[in-house]
């Protein structure tokens, strides 16, 4: 079974749930670890019990029993499976990591980010110490994230550079991005400090609710009788999943105007500009 991972927060998450149920609990039996930055560290693997996987932002961690963490990021290529230990892989890709168990094989194929930390000291890891809140973690509420975009961290910067700094939401990326800003009718020019109260609130709680419902819902960011009602039309999963987000050219489900497409620093954002308008003031 491969866990297909694009490098946004409810994916690795639901990613470290699939690898979780398969490791959790087990001792680590054989393996392999070719990456360079883990390849003489096999003794703090092997024979070891696995006590957690779980997700911080974009970044994955496996911690064992002896006090030490495999720190993960799939950037781009990186790409998870698990499968029965008597099950042989078939990839193209490179091999980074492996740990077997009594019945599974958990491999990471092509990251190029892999660490072994002790687990105490995760907290000091150059990236994880950047990261803001978790949106995917139960303690971060809508009024944490509402009370954030107001904070002088984040009240000046635009909707679509914000929505990608790991620094002020941990796990957000492309697609939740323009997602976000739709649902809470946010231009993505547009900062908080640009805002209503009321915007600001709305823009807290759909970076809650959207993520949310892309991790329970597989990537999907639309209720599911959206998805259907676009499934029926004939649309590709690309779209039919999604409010905006590669729906450019289209008309908006909400208001049926066009979406449209923008680039910041060369990563798209779609938007619709009668959902969204803009309340800054130029200059």
């Amino acid at each position: 079974m491969e866990v297909w991972i694009v490098p946004e927060g409810p994916e690795i998450r639901r990613a470290a749930d699939k690898i979780g149920k398969a490791l959790i609990g087990k001792t680590i039996e054989d393996g392999q670890w070719p990456f360079p930055t883990i390849s003489d560290k096999a003794h703090l693997l092997l024979e070891q019990e696995v006590l957690d996987v779980t997700s911080k932002g974009k970044a994955m961690l496996i911690r064992l029993a002896n006090g030490w963490s495999m720190y993960s990021h799939n950037q781009l290529y990186g790409r998870w499976t698990v499968n029965l230990n008597t099950t042989e892989p078939k990839s193209n890709r490179s091999l980074r990591a492996e740990f077997i168990t009594d019945r599974h094989a958990v491999r990471l194929w092509s990251a190029t980010d892999i660490v072994l930390i002790r687990t105490e000291e995760e907290g000091a890891h150059p990236f994880l110490a950047k990261l803001g809140p978790d949106v995917l973690d139960d303690d971060v509420t809508h009024d944490l994230l509402t009370k954030r975009l107001e904070s002088s961290t984040c009240k000046r910067k635009k909707a679509a550079t914000l929505m990608l700094d790991q620094g002020a939401f941990a796990g957000l990326g492309n697609y939740l991005r323009s997602e976000i800003l739709h649902s809470a009718g946010v231009h993505p020019d547009d900062r908080p400090c640009d805002l209503s109260s009321p915007t600001v609130s709305a823009w807290g709680r759909a970076i809650k609710d959207i993520t949310v419902r892309a991790y329970q819902q597989g990537g999907v960011t639309v209720p599911k009788s959206v998805a259907d009602a676009s499934k029926a039309r004939g649309e590709p999963r690309r779209r039919w999943r999604h409010a905006v987000f590669c729906r450019d050219e289209r008309p908006c489900l909400t208001c049926g105007d066009l979406v449209l497409r923008k680039r910041y620093a060369g990563r798209r954002l779609d938007f619709c500009p009668s959902c969204q308008p803009a309340q800054r003031i130029s200059g």
